[in-house]
């Protein structure tokens, strides 16, 4: 009998999807039998459809009493960030999958759900062992020398949890997409047994790489100057000021927006009028991995100049994969690697003034730039890091 494996992912929003994917895969590929559970709002997304009518070794489990109690986890848990919410789904999941038979993993893609709560109160999932990657976590970055806001106060007391996540939680790997932390956790871990924390590189879907004319052609856009911003599209993204910062421009460029769109971004974009309205194109809606292929070929630089985001960028990876010029924060770990790599012009901040002059600069000079990374290079973004990233995942079954 296959061993069983159990995936739990709320929100296959933004690259989730395919961290849920790949992970899958990657289990499936060395024996498991695999069960997602997701919340139902997602039970039309083209990855559950495709489990649902394919034979492959995947079940999904859509529940709507279990997904009622992240509903009610309340403001000031919120607020704490601490996760009891989403760590008492997921032991109610965990409860009702063992009742219907054994499991024999746990995987959650996103730990970062429940990490701090799993410092506090133990695994979530009993005896049974569990890994997750860490998306999120930013108490260790100015230790790393990335520019992070100084929080004395809380900082101390998440570094504090995720060690006693990692020792007392019944964890058999951790991995990250922060090329930070493991370094971290090897210069600064503390004595005692711990589970292996491993950086896992962001993978990207595979896509042939076209041509930028061609590319243009298939989505219908001229040879304009052109930036593209990717993923779910809220106001952390920036996009506001991006666009106020296009409006003052002689010659704005045409400005790309794809990927799921929060309301009030909806609503903003929806009510601008004028020129600029004809210089941008939504794409509101999944974008497949052909499409999203089409986009960064397509465009002169992508846009990651946001706000209060500490962690690693899906976009900014795949700007590297495609040779793109970025745009970037100068904060957190997106500007940490684009400083370091060479990237693109970094915004101080995100006035029109400094925008317009980022533009500038990434127009002028895009074309000359190539991405040079210290992540494995340049060799590395060309090769097929969905079976580099599986690879990591696969170890981590008998490294536990």
């Amino acid at each position: 009998m296959k061993p069983r494996a159990l995936v739990i992912e709320p929100d296959l929003s933004g690259y989730r999807w395919r961290y849920v994917q790949w992970t899958i895969e990657a289990l499936v590929e060395a024996g498991y039998e695999c069960m997602l559970w997701t919340q139902p709002r997602h039970r039309d997304h083209p990855l559950v459809l495709a489990y649902q009518v394919s034979r492959a070794a995947v079940s999904v489990v859509v529940d709507r009493r279990r997904d009622r109690r992240l509903a009610r986890d309340s403001a000031w848990l919120n607020a704490a960030n601490i996760g009891f919410g989403f760590y008492a789904a997921f032991a109610s999941v965990y409860r009702h999958v063992v009742r219907t038979g054994g499991v024999d993993l746990v995987v959650v893609p996103d730990g970062d759900d429940i990490l701090n709560a799993v410092g506090i109160l133990g695994s979530p999932f009993g005896s049974t062992r569990w890994m997750c990657i860490a998306m999120r976590q930013s108490f260790h970055l100015r230790d790393m020398g990335v520019q992070a806001p100084r929080r004395p106060l809380t900082q101390p007391i998440y570094k504090r949890l995720f060690y006693r996540a990692l020792r007392g939680g019944n964890l058999s790997a951790v991995l990250t997409i922060d090329p930070t932390l493991p370094v971290w956790h090897t210069k600064f871990a503390t004595s005692g047994p711990c589970p292996p924390v491993h950086f896992l590189e962001g993978p990207h879907p595979d896509a042939d790489h076209v041509e930028q004319h061609e590319a243009r052609e298939r989505l219908g856009i001229g040879n304009e100057r052109c930036i593209l911003v990717y993923g779910t599209i809220s106001d952390s993204k920036g996009i506001k000021e991006l666009l106020y910062a296009c409006m003052r421009r002689d010659e704005h460029p045409l400005v790309l927006i794809a990927g799921e769109q929060t309301k009030d971004v909806r609503a903003f974009i929806d009510s601008i009028g004028g020129a600029l309205f004809s210089r941008v194109i939504v794409f509101d809606q999944f974008i497949s991995p052909e499409r999203e292929a089409d986009l960064f070929c397509a465009c002169d630089a992508v846009w990651v100049g946001y706000k209060r985001h500490y962690g690693m960028s899906g976009a900014l990876a795949q700007a590297h994969r495609y040779g793109k010029t970025v745009i970037a924060t100068d904060s957190g770990l997106i500007g940490w690697v684009t400083k370091r790599d060479g990237l693109g012009p970094l915004l101080r901040n995100l006035s029109a003034r400094s925008v317009n002059a980022a533009l500038d600069e990434a127009f002028t000079h895009g074309a000359a730039r190539r991405a040079v990374s210290h992540w494995n290079g340049a060799d590395a973004v060309a090769g097929d890091t969905v079976n580099h990233f599986k690879k990591i995942v696969q170890t981590t079954l008998t490294s536990g």
